[in-house]
């Protein structure tokens, strides 16, 4: 490949749509990234895509931009570019499960990231066991007080200590 046209569409999904040319790249100059896939018993199917037949690539340029090439296996489906910000190639690498590429550019990766508990500055994990009455008094208050059960057991906790000062 040399010189490749780059177009943005009025809607992504939409690639009848008048495209508009907004730059150029040569893949050959490129770091190139593959999608991520995985076995589903018959084919590799693609992690971006979630299909068997399109596929997806990313291309970093030696200015520092992202591109994403798009294509299908079936015909009559145009190959696509478009550039990516920083954002959407990191979230794209970590699709792809290519932790290197996002700690090479984006920097080190957290330890754990998603929905879950916050941490708590110097806090310690203990097991507690409740009796099953008890423990559904509190989740009832703690539903009440709109907070998690722990932070109702954190609050009672220190309520109680409050008290005996």
């Amino acid at each position: 490949m040399a010189r490749t046209n780059v177009f943005t569409y009025p809607d992504d999904d939409d690639r009848d749509g008048a495209a508009v040319r907004v730059g150029w790249f040569d893949p050959d100059s490129c770091e190139s990234f593959d999608e991520g896939t995985r076995w589903d018993g018959n084919n590799h199917v693609s992690l971006h895509t979630g299909s068997q037949y399109d596929h997806q690539i990313l291309y970093r340029t030696p200015g520092a931009r992202w591109v994403l090439e798009q294509w299908s296996q079936w015909q009559g489906r145009p190959r696509t570019f478009r550039f990516l910000t920083d954002d959407q190639a990191r979230e794209w690498l970590l699709l792809a499960e290519n932790d290197d590429a996002v700690e090479t550019y984006f920097g080190k990766l957290e330890e754990e990231n998603g929905p879950g508990r916050p941490a708590i500055e110097d806090g310690v994990a203990f097991p507690v066991k409740f009796p099953g009455a008890l423990l559904t008094k509190v989740d009832t208050a703690a539903k009440d007080a709109g907070i998690s059960r722990a932070e109702w057991l954190r609050r009672a906790a220190a309520a109680q200590l409050e008290g005996r000062h």
